[in-house]
């Protein structure tokens, strides 16, 4: 079965309750469709680049699933007819998916400006 992601923005406003009722519809959607949900993430309450449907902040979601393509379409529906959801996007993921299991072993670049001692900033003209 293919992989996909989904990232959609509820509305703001809606209680937990809702929340948890619209997430256990979305993968209530995906293992009917005989897929499975490997990862559901919350991103959080984030302000949006530009109003959407009078919404100027949007709570974030991340579904990662594996499942036939026809699920994609019912979900994708049910996006676009509930209200509570402003904006999503699906996309088809090419590469299996990999659970995170090491920590990020990047920081931030080991590159250090040296400064040099007794060297005065230039004067702004």
């Amino acid at each position: 079965m293919p992989n996909y992601e989904t990232v959609f923005i509820l509305k703001p406003t809606l209680s937990n309750e809702k929340v948890e009722e619209v997430l256990g519809k979305v993968k209530g959607i995906i293992t009917s469709g005989n897929g499975t949900v490997i990862l559901s993430d919350s991103w959080g309450k984030r302000r949006l680049a530009y109003p959407v449907k009078k919404n100027k902040e949007g709570s974030y979601y991340l579904l990662q699933f594996s499942a036939d393509g026809h699920v994609v379409g019912v979900l994708e529906n049910f996006f676009r007819t509930t209200d509570d959801i402003i904006k999503y996007i699906t996309l088809k993921i090419e590469k299996s998916f990999k659970k995170k299991t090491e920590s990020k072993k990047e920081e931030k670049s080991d590159i250090v400006k040296p400064e040099i001692e007794g060297q005065e900033k230039p004067a702004a003209e």
